[in-house]
């Protein structure tokens, strides 16, 4: 019985989503959800993405530099680890003691409340 309702929900969202007219009220309906899941997610990959500036930094002795940063994540990530969860490209900054990974959030605004940021220093 619950195998056959949850059947008949994927059957419903897939079919929901096929059609064009009912794809963007699904996606209205669903971005309640989705928009925690998203945000979680991108605050996971920029968690990732400073672990590996980090290993980086301990084998080179220095932050991959700033003009260097698209074909520095080409080099060790698979995939488009450039963009966040939204299509947005992510900022990077590095200086001599401390680099910034940035995503502009949700809304895709720079200096929004929900951005998503870490600021890593070198220890001393």
């Amino acid at each position: 019985m619950v195998g056959r309702l949850i059947l008949l929900i994927i059957l419903g969202f897939v079919t929901a989503l096929y059609f064009y007219d009912s794809r963007e009220m699904m996606i209205d309906k669903a971005m309640p959800v989705l928009k925690p899941m998203l945000v979680w997610n991108a605050e996971r990959e920029i968690e990732e993405l400073s672990r590996a500036v980090r290993r980086e930094q301990r084998t080179t002795y220095e932050f991959p530099p700033t003009r260097q940063w698209s074909a520095w994540l080409v080099t060790n990530f698979t995939g488009d680890a450039a963009t966040d969860p939204w299509g947005t490209t992510r900022s990077y900054q590095a200086w001599p003691d401390f680099f910034a990974i940035r995503s502009d959030g949700p809304d895709g605004q720079r200096a929004s409340p929900d951005d998503l940021r870490i600021v890593w220093h070198r220890p001393f």
